[in-house]
């Protein structure tokens, strides 16, 4: 199934309970115009029609292997999808979203071409019903296009320049050796994402939307839950403990980023105040404040911005509501 010009790229799709999209999403990749790929659908445990409308995709298409397996969640369900995959290249779909037709023919050809490992590219948000679309600012903020280094990577990772969403990277398999989705926490991208980039040699930014990202109502994301601001606390000690074994020439940037993620963890803890329980609630804000204390004395107010020194003071002084109210009206909070 590999030949020089095209090599097998797995495309591993964790699913569930997205019958209502799943038409959508599986036929972008059938009319992939990269022809040479294997597609693995991960049936989590689907409550609902999603396993039977796997079945007949795969009926319908020799390149399509259902997996059906006992709901373990995202992460693990992607996880299944690696160890099974036999490509030279893997790219992960979203169930409920849906693909650019030249989505893998453009990103393989500038990893061939680059002698990349990995390949960034940009998506556009669309509506549940898929009839509106805008690019996103994630997107209109991505570096110029071009190979970096893994160092030079990992700076724009921390700099908020591109995002760790899995589904935007087509991902050379050998890069995954030792690497897998954290399971049993959201937010699994995140605590994945800069180790993949840790162990590429290069990574090339192609910004360009090539993915369609569905806003759903019911997306887990979507809206604010203290397991969303515990798994934040969780990954920033876990990137933390990363650039201080690996990367120590990155600590400004790294911790910079560090900081900003404990000012937003405490930001959506307070968003959601009203689904902790509260002597949880007061833990998790007390720790959070104890770790942005010693991040900032270890990153240095000079190495600092402005409006960072400012969420970092009003964090820290307990005045969650008043910054609340700023950030939401002049986009101070910066994107997972």
């Amino acid at each position: 199934m590999q030949s020089e010009t095209q090599p097998l790229i797995s495309v591993i799709v964790p699913i569930y309970k997205v019958e209502r999209y799943l038409d959508d999403c599986i036929q972008s990749i059938v009319n992939q115009t990269y022809r040479n790929i294997e597609i693995l659908l991960i049936d989590d445990g689907s409550p609902d029609n999603c396993p039977a409308l796997c079945d007949e995709w795969a009926n319908k298409d020799s390149r399509i292997t259902v997996y059906h397996k006992p709901n373990g969640g995202l992460a693990d369900a992607r996880n299944y999808g690696l160890d099974r995959a036999n490509g030279a290249w893997i790219y992960c779909v979203d169930s409920d979203d849906w693909i650019e037709p030249t989505l893998l023919e453009l990103t393989y050809g500038k990893a061939h071409d680059t002698n990349s490992d990995i390949v960034s590219f940009g998506y556009r948000w669309a509506n549940d019903d898929g009839t509106e679309f805008r690019e996103s600012q994630d997107t209109l903020r991505m570096p110029s296009e071009g190979r970096r280094t893994s160092d030079e990577a990992l700076t724009e990772l921390w700099s908020n320049a591109v995002q760790n969403y899995a589904w935007s990277f087509l991902i050379r398999s050998d890069v995954y050796d030792g690497i897998r989705f954290p399971t049993g926490m959201l937010m699994e991208d995140v605590g994945t994402t800069y180790r993949l980039f840790g162990n590429a040699d290069h990574v090339y930014f192609l910004p360009k939307p090539l993915y369609n990202y569905r806003i759903r109502p019911d997306s887990i994301l979507g809206r604010m839950t203290p397991e969303v601001c515990k798994a934040a606390l969780y990954f920033v000690g876990e990137v933390d403990d990363y650039m201080r074994r690996n990367k120590p020439q990155l600590k400004t940037v790294e911790m910079d980023w560090s900081v900003r993620y404990l000012c937003n963890a405490m930001l959506w803890a307070y968003q959601c105040k009203d689904a902790w329980d509260k002597d949880e609630y007061r833990t998790f804000l007390r720790e959070t404040r104890i770790r942005l204390r010693a991040r900032n004395r270890q990153l240095g107010m000079r190495n600092m911005s402005k409006a960072l020194i400012f969420k970092s003071v009003m964090l820290r002084a307990h005045m969650l509501g008043p910054l609340d109210f700023i950030a939401s009206h002049i986009n101070v909070a910066t994107s997972r």
